[in-house]
């Protein structure tokens, strides 16, 4: 290999001219040979310096067109082969570099000049080599560049040896820019489209090195410009080649940089050429004035960068901080902003606009590339109110849809960018929108804001930018809430703008939290916080009114519940009007059920924690959706979720209540979708040993009664629904069907009704020495039984059929009605071993009181509404009677067993007489139910006394059962009898007993003790009256010989909710007197009996006198159970 190196370097010496040709082509070959074969690069680099003196001195005398241009091709490969170069000797290059610049300059060859500058394009030297040839090199590259052949090759070999030149001596070639870059900018306005296009391209990459301009290239430029570069581009505008014009416009201003401003007039005149295409109706020539308004941007915009700065805030590096000295910085800072202004103007004009969605992206295009030039400058306010804000207003303002979504996607990508930079560490740990980061100076680049990829420096934004994000995204929710737009659409903008409101709560948590804000910074971000959910819920609402607006605005409620929590939102420190307008309009609307409970209301204008203003509004959102919609399984669980967390927050009472408030509110059956949400959320807290918060609080006595009113709401509502008249009192239920879903949801509110109340009993919530669960919410659900049947009870002529309401009202009661009852079994009611200790337990007592009055109303119900094809589920009398006979089955105590007698002798009596008409199943567990009873009787401890006031007392049951046409009642009965009256001594038979008596005395099925004393005649023992019945009293008539039988319970004041207490008339001596007597206290009997003393009726008077309609009265049976319960 090395003798055919000889070989050429032996040609190439040669004088002959074909020898030399030969010679040169000879080593070409060897060249392009040795790229791919190491070897020969190799002996060619040891060969090169005998070379290389051949060819300087071969192109030196270029008389000789054909071996000057075989040698040049031959240099250039040498020179950029590194392995070549750097072999070579210093006198070797330095020769080089002497004769090159020569023959470019001098050689009238085309060829030759072309090639000596294509040399220099590709040559890989030292720079200190070209730094010590610097101006004779820069003068062939500007001759090569308006070289007098007028090649464009060569031109174009002179802006690739610029550029090269650009790249390996950027100082020297940014001083002398004003020597070279003339001849390439000048070359914009050429007519040949190569020309230009070469010019462009060499300033692409040689940007950097002339922008910013040096003055002396500013100062050339302002020279041509006025000489001939304005007039050629007003030329080419007119003859119609704006977007030539346009572009040769951008690099124009582009060298002339900030200090054209100083040329006022001129920059006017220049102004007019993009005035005349960012008007032009042709798409391309709008974005191509886009593209060249990023020269303006590089001109008048130069903002430090945070090199040098790295350990200073944002604040230090504001604007108004750089220039903060003397007047004339003032100026600076003024001048500045009017730069941006006319920078803007335009670009908000475009997006304003209906242009073509191609001009819109490259409008944004140009935008993102002026917030990459302001570097942190874009965080200052004034920049935000300047640049960020009204284009990001005009991309949200149409759509979304499929042509400006992309515009969209940028928008709401730059907003992520800017919010997320403020705690950028903990979205990259909890969520998947990870922030872009860079170095140390701790400052965001947004990658993806536009299709340039212009890094955005964000910086960590501070609470005073709080209002311009929420501003942002109220306008684009607003914009995607309306109708025209498509569900996707709306969808991913949802998303995308939840998300940032996530984002942007952790970043002022992370503020209000901070040991440096006061307490006006923090009222004042809450208060920017509930401005912007009260302007979504009240005026987005209004203006849209559609069910996925209402869906949104719960989840921001829920968004802003759970980012800040309850220990900020909750806190007693920060208090706001509650200044909503559904408030002040319920509080106009009267209802009943506000005028007697005890709960927590809260009023327009009230001064509430941020929490309880956010569930007012969560409330409302839930109101307006149900009443819209049937609400889907995603959305309840939704709603139990948020009432999980307000309810398992450190102080859990005041969010308890204000719901319960609000419930009752909203008293229809529609909203029992909100009680279930409400109920099950409460349910889970109740149960969960976490929720210690609101564990403790149930303990408060506040919290009984709402309680208690959240547990009754189900039938509370119902009972709203407009009661049936006259007019169509013999409606069927056909008329008023329940639907399956309804169906499903009573059953739902029944399940949920059952956990929460088994939750509260095994919590032992109300269990104390004045309340008791089960009991009071009896007599809560029997008053509603009440309201609901009173209409029917009035109209006893008439058959009533259940309309809709009532039926929802007697399959929920019914429903809890069983559901209690098993509960006491289970947890109030002990056995007889345990039961001494509950002796002087009077609540025990009144809870099965109020249990077994509840089920006397509910029967009462039952029997006076009739109800056609009962659905599934409904609880009707044979249940009713199953229950009750397990119920009575767990007592033993003469009280409580008494207490149920008499609860439900009047019901059951109704019952019994009517058997002929019921089912065989219902027939069945009623003789159950009656078989039960008397042996409960039998089983009392202590034992009952079985005389002639019990007897009296219960004589309508008596005589029905005795002589029942049913064997399965009337025979235990007798048997009951036997064992029980049969052995005692009658000394009274009741008269409506005596036919009964005597028929089956007569026949032998009844026994009957003989009087053997005539002592005892007309008596009664002490015992016997006082067994009757603990607190009842016997009361003489006016004949003095008979005895009036009276209820007074012998028991402690009930413990009833607030709402429902009613006083008790006071009592006078005399009359206390009595009442003692009534009790069995040691008297003087007057001959009426032991322990028993007589009285008149004015004894018992309280400012009124009995009348003998009352007297009649007690014969009737009716009659005789409503004077016993009015007694109570």
């Amino acid at each position: 290999m090395s003798e055919e190196i000889q070989e050429i370097h032996t040609l190439i010496c040669s004088d002959d001219k074909f020898n030399k040709s030969s010679g040169y082509s000879a080593l070409l070959q060897f060249q392009q040979h040795s790229c791919v074969n190491p070897s020969s690069l190799q002996c060619l680099a040891h060969s090169s310096q005998s070379i290389i003196s051949s060819i300087v001195s071969d192109i030196s005398h270029d008389h000789d067109e054909e071996i000057a241009s075989q040698a040049l091709k031959c240099l250039g490969f040498m020179l950029y082969h590194s392995s070549v170069v750097s072999v070579l000797l210093v006198d070797d290059v330095n020769s080089v570099l002497d004769t090159l610049p020569k023959l470019i300059t001098t050689t009238k060859l085309k060829s030759a000049c072309n090639l000596g500058v294509w040399c220099l394009s590709v040559q890989q030297l030292d720079a200190s080599f070209l730094l010590t040839h610097f101006q004779s090199l820069l003068r062939a590259i500007v001759h090569a560049l308006d070289n007098p052949m007028g090649s464009l090759s060569t031109t174009f070999e002179a802006t690739q040896a610029v550029m090269k030149f650009s790249a390996q001596l950027s100082e020297q070639m940014k001083s002398s820019s004003h020597i070279w870059c003339p001849p390439i900018y000048r070359r914009l306005l050429s007519k040949d489209k190569k020309e230009r296009d070469a010019s462009e391209r060499c300033l692409l990459k040689i940007r950097s090195t002339v922008v910013p301009p040096s003055l002396d290239l500013s100062k050339v430029i302002v020279k041509d410009m006025r000489i001939k570069l304005l007039n050629g581009m007003k030329d080419l505008l007119d003859n119609d080649m704006k977007i030539q014009a346009i572009r040769a416009w951008g690099w124009f201003v582009r060298v002339l940089g900030s200090r054209a401003l100083k040329h006022r007039h001129l920059v006017n005149d220049m102004l007019k050429i993009p005035e005349r295409t960012f008007t032009d109706l042709d798409p391309q020539v709008q974005i191509a004035t886009q593209v060249a308004w990023e020269g303006l941007i590089d001109a008048l915009v130069h903002c430090p960068t945070l090199g040098s700065e790295t350990n200073k805030s944002s604040e230090e590096n504001s604007l108004e901080k750089q220039y903060s000295l003397g007047r004339k910085n003032d100026d600076q800072v003024n001048g500045f902003f009017k730069s941006i202004k006319l920078i803007m103007t335009p670009l908000i004009g475009i997006m304003s606009s209906k242009c073509d969605i191609s001009v819109h992206s490259s409008c944004l295009n140009t935008w993102c590339y002026l917030l990459h030039k302001l570097d942190i400058s874009i965080n200052e306010p004034s920049m935000i109110k300047m640049v960020l804000e009204p284009i990001l207003k005009a991309i949200f303002q149409n759509g979304p849809d499929s042509r400006s979504i992309c515009l969209w996607n940028l928008g709401l990508d730059l907003l992520n960018g800017s919010i997320s930079q403020k705690c950028r560490d903990v979205l990259f740990q909890s969520t998947d929108l990870v922030s872009r980061r860079v170095s140390e100076n701790g400052s965001s680049l947004s990658g993806k804001c536009s299709w340039k990829q212009h890094l955005i420096r964000w910086m960590p934004w501070n609470i005073n930018q709080l209002d311009f994000y929420l501003c942002m995204i109220f306008h684009f929710i607003h914009q995607a809430s309306r109708p025209s737009v498509t569900y996707d659409h709306r969808s991913h903008v949802y998303d995308s703008a939840l998300k940032l409101f996530i984002n942007m709560l952790k970043g002022v948590k992370l503020d209000v939290e901070s040991p440096s804000i006061n307490y006006d910074g923090i009222m004042q971000c809450l208060n920017s916080l509930l401005t912007f959910i009260k302007k979504v819920c009240e005026d987005l609402c209004s203006d849209i009114g559609e069910n996925y607006v209402y869906c949104i605005s719960m989840q921001f409620i829920d968004a802003i519940t759970k980012g800040l929590g309850s220990s900020i939102l909750g806190s007693p420190l920060y208090k706001f009007s509650l200044d909503l307008k559904h408030i002040e309009d319920m509080q106009s609307v009267d209802s009943k059920h506000l005028k007697f409970l005890s709960l927590t209301y809260i009023s327009y204008m009230d001064k509430v924690s941020p929490l309880v203003y956010l569930i007012a509004l969560y409330f409302h959102m839930m109101v307006q959706l149900t009443m819209k919609c049937h609400q889907s399984d995603h959305i309840s669980e939704t709603m139990c979720e948020y009432f999980k967390f307000i309810f398992c927050s450190s102080d859990p009472l005041e969010n308890l209540l204000t719901c319960i408030g609000l419930m009752y509110r909203h008293v229809q059956p529609i909203y029992l979708s909100i009680w279930i949400s409400l109920a099950q959320g409460l349910n889970y807290c109740v149960s969960d040993a976490n929720c210690k918060s609101l564990q403790e609080a149930l303990s408060d006595s506040t919290v009984y009664s709402s309680i208690c009113h959240l547990l009754v709401y189900p039938i509370v509502v119902h009972s709203e629904v407009p009661r049936m008249t006259l007019s169509n009192a013999s409606a069927s239920l056909d008329k008023y069907p329940v639907s399956p879903e309804r169906k499903l949801r009573l059953e739902l509110v029944i399940q949920t009704w059952k956990s929460l109340y088994g939750s509260l009993t095994a919590l032992g919530f109300g269990c104390s020495s004045t309340t008791n669960l089960s009991g009071d919410l009896c007599m809560l659900l029997g008053s509603c039984l009440n309201e609901n049947g009173g209409f029917a009870e009035s109209s006893t002529e008439f058959e009533l059929t259940c309309n809709d309401a009532d039926l929802s009202i007697l399959y929920l009661s019914g429903n809890f009605l069983i559901h209690i009852i098993e509960q006491i079994q289970t947890l109030d009611l002990v056995s007889e071993l345990d039961k001494s200790k509950f002796n002087s337990d009077n609540k025990i007592v009144c809870c099965i009181k109020n249990s077994l009055k509840f089920v006397a109303k509910y029967m009462n119900l039952l029997r006076i509404k009739t109800v056609r094809d009962p659905p599934p589920g409904l609880v009707g009398t044979s249940r009713v009677y199953s229950a009750l006979a397990c119920f009575i089955s767990c007592l033993h105590w003469k009280q409580d067993i008494l207490h149920f007698l008499e609860s439900v002798s009047c019901p059951l009596l109704q019952w019994l007489s009517n058997m002929g008409m019921q089912d065989q199943r219902t027939n069945d567990q009623l003789q159950l139910l009656w078989t039960e009873i008397l042996t409960c009787l039998r089983r009392s401890q202590p034992p009952i006394n079985f005389g002639s006031a019990l007897l009296k007392l219960h004589e309508p049951l008596f005589e029905k059962t005795l002589d029942h046409p049913y064997p399965s009642i009337s025979e235990p009965t007798i048997t009951f009898w036997n064992s029980t009256f049969g052995q005692q001594i009658i000394l009274d038979f009741p008269s409506s007993l005596l036919y009964v008596l005597d028929k089956l005395s007569r026949n032998g099925r009844l026994k009957l003790q003989k009087r053997s004393l005539p002592c005892l005649k007309k008596c009664h023992s002490h015992e016997e009256v006082n067994d009757a019945l603990e607190g009842y009293r016997v009361s003489a008539k006016h004949n003095r010989t008979s005895k009036r039988v009276e209820l007074v319970l012998d028991t402690p004041k009930e413990a009833l909710p607030v709402s429902y207490k009613k006083r008790r008339l006071e009592l006078t001596e005399h009359q206390k007197e009595v009442r003692r007597a009534q009790q069995g206290k040691e008297r003087d009997t007057g001959g009426h009996g032991p322990g028993i003393r007589t009285y008149t009726n004015a004894d018992f008077t309280q400012g009124r006198d009995d009348s003998q309609q009352s007297q009649e009265e007690i014969r009737d049976t009716e009659a005789i159970l409503q004077m016993l319960i009015k007694t109570i």
